[in-house]
């Protein structure tokens, strides 16, 4: 008689969700927003963990810890990637690398020629990797906008802080004080900073790599590259100003004063604008982001 089949033992429900682990359906007592998070408890609870998540998650605690002195907890590490100071893009480029579910470097190992070159790097010859993207590739795009950044806040932060793909993904976390008093501005500018510049070497490498199938003559100058980090810095700048407006956006618009924390001493403003420059009509800059005119470009 064969041996009766051994059925695995489910795993435990954790005790804060397993009120609701009932027969039938209770709605009485119950709001849809409370079902919805429990439903996403309970479906993340048997979602196994992923080891290259895992080894991020790791990567993210020990770069926030290096900066601030202690490190965040995982569920800190996951809510900070909701910050509403990330752009959307930057949200889902830094929730997928996370996971290290973009499309690059071991993933195309194992596939036969012509994909499988898409794994090393040509201008390394190594084999690709997000650390590798974002900080020690020989690309213009990669060394020109640290450069960028790093030049912007020479005057607000010194020394510029020891970044890894940790302090990319965990950028929401990071704290920066130099004199070791909360500073909520400096700080805010150095995340926006961080995570846009990070974003940015990503999407000209995928332009370089995919539109342009690595021919570097039609790789972007190092003018050009300069030109598009310029634009982003004043896309942020912008961005922040609308979303001041209260009349507007009511309780969700943006404190005048964070705002002008972030951005101070980090434009080039007119002689005859005020200090809160935010409801002055002219456009406004990044300092070092306006072009020579005339003879002097």
């Amino acid at each position: 008689m064969a041996a009766a089949r051994r059925v695995p033992s489910a795993r435990a429900i954790p005790p804060d969700i397993e009120k609701y682990d009932a027969p039938g359906a209770q709605l009485h007592g119950i709001t849809q927003k409370a079902a919805h998070a429990v439903i996403k408890q309970i479906r993340a609870h048997e979602t196994p963990e992923r080891r290259r998540t895992k080894v991020n998650i790791n990567s993210v605690k020990t770069a926030v810890q290096r900066q601030n002195g202690s490190a965040p907890t995982e569920d800190q590490i996951w809510t900070a990637i909701k910050s509403r100071d990330l752009s959307r893009s930057v949200r889902n480029f830094l929730w997928k690398a996370l996971h290290s579910g973009h499309k690059i470097g071991s993933y195309f190992i194992n596939m036969p020629p012509p994909w499988r070159d898409y794994a090393d790097c040509p201008l390394c010859n190594t084999t690709e990797d997000m650390q590798h993207i974002l900080f020690t590739c020989a690309s213009k795009e990669r060394a020109t906008i640290w450069q960028l950044a790093t030049e912007l806040m020479t005057e607000r932060l010194q020394p510029w802080p020891v970044l890894d793909l940790g302090s990319v993904l965990g950028c929401m976390l990071l704290e920066f004080s130099p004199d070791d008093s909360p500073n909520s501005g400096l700080t805010r500018a150095m995340r926006i900073l961080i995570s846009e510049s990070a974003f940015l070497i990503w999407k000209i490498r995928c332009e370089r790599r995919i539109e342009h199938e690595d021919d570097l003559d039609l790789s972007p100058s190092i003018e050009e590259i300069t030109g598009r980090w310029h634009a982003m810095i004043n896309a942020r700048i912008s961005h922040d100003r609308h979303l001041t407006n209260r009349r507007r956006y009511r309780g969700k618009a943006l404190d005048e004063d964070l705002v002008l924390q972030t951005w101070d001493g980090l434009l080039d403003l007119p002689e005859n604008v005020p200090a809160n420059w935010i409801r002055h009509p002219g456009f406004l800059v990044g300092r070092g982001t306006t072009r020579p005119r005339g003879r002097e470009r």
